[in-house]
């Protein structure tokens, strides 16, 4: 007889048991997110944004002391184009623009790029000719130049 009872005490055992793991079980449920990235660019400077260069002591190339990094943000492909801003900029009386344009050499290592982070260096020369030092009158030059990154 205590066999049985141990039997019948057994099976109710196994059976609360077995209760309390279809309790335990588990289960699962999804959602769906959806969510729309617009077109989005940042353009900013990052480093030596004032660019300057040695004594221009006659014709030749000089280059800028420190030059500048850009650092492009973007959800897009991008393009990068820069132009000086004459009505920002001083220069001495009578500078023909299209001189400074053509000495004042800016080179950017990217142009263009897809979307994430880039990093742009941009290289800054002078390159000044005989011809061109003699249509620069003597002074100082403050140009600033505006870069642009656009989304495609």
């Amino acid at each position: 007889m205590r066999n049985v009872t141990r039997m019948v005490l057994l099976t109710v055992a196994v059976g609360l048991l077995s209760s309390w793991l279809v309790l335990a079980a588990d289960d699962s449920a999804s959602t769906n997110a959806t969510f729309v990235i617009p077109s989005w660019i940042s353009l900013t400077v990052v480093s030596n944004g004032n660019v300057a260069f040695d004594d221009i002591t006659g014709p030749g190339t000089y280059e800028a002391v420190a030059d500048p990094q850009l650092r492009v943000l973007s959800t897009r492909s991008w393009t990068l184009t820069s132009t000086i801003l004459w009505g920002s900029s001083t220069v001495p009386a009578g500078t023909d623009e299209s001189v400074v344009e053509r000495v004042l050499v800016r080179t950017p290592d990217v142009t263009s790029g897809t979307w994430g982070i880039h990093l742009i260096n941009v290289d800054y020369a002078l390159i000044v000719a005989e011809d061109d030092l003699a249509l620069l009158p003597e002074g100082t030059y403050s140009v600033i130049v505006q870069y642009t990154a656009t989304t495609d």
